[in-house]
């Protein structure tokens, strides 16, 4: 019965267009016509930051209202490590940067360039690999949540110049 309603589900879902929230990013046009292409520089490319970046940024991009020519690439990368050590040589805080390459471009010519950077840091606990998963998760919450905010920031800044 299980496996009846399973499979019945999926088939729903697939029928109504749904696409997983870690499906590729086809750089399909958005309403204004113009591509978004968000990705990552690390080796996960289907990250859950690209992603959830890619869902923040996709409103924001098709009410720029940009010509098809316009072509935006936003290229991130991470990176962690510790700030503070106990006596005892165990990391007791560490930190996360996200880092944003904007890169606008018109029929192949770069026409905006800039690079964003966050940064943030969250406690470690050398006796709770829970609580430590927990901190990293919220950290990168956060982190995307600024870099978006900074993102779109600067794709609006752009769209007043032209």
């Amino acid at each position: 019965m299980k496996k009846i309603l399973l499979t019945f589900s999926v088939l729903c879902l697939t029928a109504c267009n749904f696409t997983p929230m870690l499906a590729k990013n086809n750089s399909q046009a958005n309403s204004s016509g113009s591509r978004l292409v968000v990705e990552s520089l690390n080796k996960d490319g289907a990250s859950y930051v690209v992603q959830m970046l890619r869902q923040r940024l996709e409103n924001i991009h098709g009410n720029l209202n940009l010509d098809k020519s316009y072509k935006t690439n936003i290229r991130i990368s991470e990176e962690s490590g510790n700030l503070a050590y106990a006596a005892d040589a165990t990391a007791t805080r560490s930190m996360m940067r996200m880092i944003a390459q904007i890169i606008i471009s018109c029929e192949g010519q770069t026409v905006y360039e800039t690079k964003l950077s966050n940064v943030t840091s969250y406690s470690q606990n050398a006796n709770d690999e829970f609580a430590n998963q927990s901190a990293v998760s919220g950290a990168q919450e956060r982190l995307i949540e600024a870099i978006s905010i900074d993102i779109s920031r600067e794709l609006q800044k752009f769209a007043k110049t032209l």
